[in-house]
């Protein structure tokens, strides 16, 4: 079992560091918005982890993966989302960056809320994280293990993804790193909306047969 755990936990680390609509979305809201709007962006990725987790557990993951129906609906709902999400991206005007008189920092109107909800339809929407996380329950975890052992395996890839993003957030908001990146604040934010848009039209690919 421990052996497992540790090689769970690689698995989820990996699975979190690879450049994908999770990564795009907390840079995007770290950058342009604030380390806190980073941090609630990471925790709205990390409750849809949660969910992830349950109906794995429950074994339902396997129902949606194998149902035609629910697999594209999920698909074509969280494509559409990513693009949305894009779209206003591209479209997002320097003017909602307001500067405070006091402070020489930059504020932003985005609440902690939307930055949560951000995070969350970004990662529970995408069919990929659901055929993730059903290959490790599937691959990884043995069909006699028992059901104790599955719920710590589930918080255990919410703990490691969660912090993953959260230390993300810290070195993007870091004041040396974050300088240098406003530098460059409109090319990165047409680069990160192309890219939501790009992996919006991906998810559309998977399983032509839908």
């Amino acid at each position: 079992m421990i052996a497992q755990f540790f090689s769970i936990a690689l698995i989820a680390l990996l699975g979190a560091m690879l450049p994908g609509p999770d990564f795009a979305i907390v840079t995007q809201n770290t950058i342009f918005h604030s380390r806190k709007s980073g941090y609630f962006t990471s925790l709205g990725v990390g409750a849809a982890i949660l969910v992830h987790m349950t109906y794995c557990v429950l074994g339902l993951a396997l129902v949606i993966a194998k149902s035609l129906l629910l697999f594209c609906l999920i698909k074509y709902v969280g494509a559409g989302y990513l693009i949305y999400l894009g779209i206003n991206a591209l479209l997002a005007k320097q003017a909602e960056k307001i500067f405070s008189a006091d402070e020489k920092v930059k504020k932003t109107s985005q609440s902690n809320l939307k930055s949560f909800r951000q995070g969350f339809l970004c990662n529970l929407l995408n069919p990929k994280a659901t055929l993730f996380f059903l290959s490790i329950f599937t691959v990884l975890i043995k069909p006699n293990t028992p059901m104790y052992w599955e719920v710590i395996y589930g918080l255990e890839i919410f703990f490691v993804a969660t912090t993953w993003f959260c230390v993300l957030t810290i070195i993007l908001s870091h004041p040396p790193i974050k300088k240098g990146l406003e530098k460059a604040e409109k090319y990165i934010a047409k680069l990160l909306g192309v890219s939501l848009i790009g992996f919006g039209v991906a998810l559309t690919f998977i399983k032509k047969s839908c």
